[in-house]
């Protein structure tokens, strides 16, 4: 047996908002509601109206696919990300600048904000990605 990754997290202050944004990037449906037969047996179970809001999915429900959960997090960020995702226009090649231009302006237009621009070179490599965050600031890069 083999470990698989079965979410990325995020902690949120609103997991809703943010479930849409990612929803959004990652070209997934706008995230489902509950259904009234699930919100009735969180309910009975004893769940309130912030309970119910404290969660949310962005997925398209394809198993090859990456699903994201956000869960509300009342405690303040006092470090940085030691870990972020990588995300690319192009899913089967290297995306070209102007691919990945366009993303940060689809992105942006999305509620993203551009961190920092690295434009140069690894050794031989070209290197051009954008550190963009999300809009509640946490890190990702587009290449």
């Amino acid at each position: 047996m083999t470990a698989r990754i079965a979410n990325v997290t995020f902690h949120a202050d609103d997991p809703a908002a943010l479930a849409r944004f990612w929803a959004a990037v990652m070209g997934y449906p706008e995230p489902e509601r509950l259904t009234p037969e699930e919100e009735a047996e969180l309910r009975a179970a004893g769940l309130t109206d912030d309970d119910l809001a404290a969660r949310a999915v962005a997925w398209d429900e394809d198993p090859t696919h990456q699903r994201f959960y956000f869960a509300r997090y009342d405690h303040e960020k006092r470090h940085r990300n030691r870990m972020h995702l990588d995300i690319s226009p192009a899913a089967d090649r290297h995306a070209t600048r102007e691919e990945v231009e366009a993303e940060r302006d689809r992105l942006v237009a999305l509620g993203a904000t551009v961190e920092k621009v690295l434009d140069g070179a690894w050794g031989p490599y070209d290197e051009f990605a954008i550190m963009m965050r999300d809009p509640e600031g946490n890190e990702f890069c587009l290449q």
